[in-house]
């Protein structure tokens, strides 16, 4: 299993329709492509007001690298480009892989 996560910053003026769009929509959108186990949404608490946006992490699940690779190449940019369309200029995302994870489960 690997790791996808994207970090994001959103700007508050439209965060909360950006949570609710994430939540009901765009997370079942990419689950549903092959590879995908799990979403995990993050959001952050508090923060400094003074800022301008909000940050949020989501952290996918993958079965391997090659669903990973078939995502990037046949879906992400499709994707992608709903966001930028439904939220133009108003958050901005950094993605990151992690290969190898290690969980340690509480007794």
């Amino acid at each position: 299993m690997i790791k996808y996560i994207v970090h994001t910053m959103v700007q508050h003026n439209v965060y909360s329709e950006y949570v609710e769009w994430l939540q009901s929509e765009h997370v079942a959108e990419v689950l549903a492509c092959p590879g995908f186990v799990s979403a995990e949404v993050c959001l952050r608490k508090g923060g400094a007001l003074e800022a301008s946006s909000r940050e949020i992490k989501v952290i996918y699940t993958l079965k391997d690298e090659d669903h990973l690779k078939k995502y990037l190449t046949e879906s992400a940019m499709k994707l992608r480009e709903k966001a930028i369309e439904k939220f133009p200029g108003q958050f901005s995302s950094q993605r990151e892989v992690w290969l190898e994870t290690i969980t340690f489960v509480s007794k």
